[in-house]
């Protein structure tokens, strides 16, 4: 399982949120994000991709874009 620990600043509010995604590798990846503000968990989201072809920096930086998407719209993220 590899780990990943970001900040990300919402581009239009300014806030940060800092959150750990925790996703595994291969042709099945299930993966999970913690988001934080202020030190306070605001959301889970998480997911799973299937026949999954990426992999190394590749995946990460899919999976890293999509939970920033997340933060960004506020989709399974309180404020």
């Amino acid at each position: 399982m590899a780990i990943v620990k970001e900040v990300y600043t919402r581009k239009v509010s300014g806030e940060s949120f800092d959150y750990e995604l925790d996703y595994t590798q291969g042709t099945d990846v299930a993966w999970i994000a913690r988001v934080y503000h202020d030190g306070v968990l605001k959301g889970s989201p998480h997911g799973a991709l299937t026949a999954n072809v990426l992999s190394g920096p590749a995946l990460e930086q899919y999976l890293r874009a999509y939970v920033e998407g997340m933060i960004e719209r506020g989709l399974d993220v309180a404020e």
